[in-house]
């Protein structure tokens, strides 16, 4: 992985180290069977650049991406609402609590 960001000419201080705080969620992807996280994506800006960093199980660093600043993570595969982002909202509200 720290080759990849060094071949992306990533600032790799920044992006390895998450923060949520200033961090900006784009995506969040679960198990439709389960409704539990897999992994998420979101946009750091770091040396004048707008990047997606992807995290997977375990705080792992999956990939970073150098963006266009306003690219969005919406498509047809992504859902804001319904039925399974319901569930995946009841999920994560338990999992939250501790139960």
């Amino acid at each position: 992985m720290i080759e990849r960001l060094q071949q992306r000419d990533a600032p790799l201080e920044t992006l390895t180290r998450f923060d949520p705080a200033s961090w900006e969620v784009v995506s969040a992807e679960v198990r439709t069977d389960t409704g539990k996280w897999v992994k998420s994506t979101w946009r750091v800006r770091a040396d004048e650049r707008t990047w997606w960093v992807v995290i997977g199980l375990g705080d792992a660093l999956v990939t970073v991406i150098d963006v266009d600043p306003y690219r969005r993570g919406m498509g047809e595969g992504i859902i804001t609402g319904g039925p399974l982002y319901a569930r995946v909202d009841a999920v994560n509200a338990e999992l939250m609590r501790g139960t």
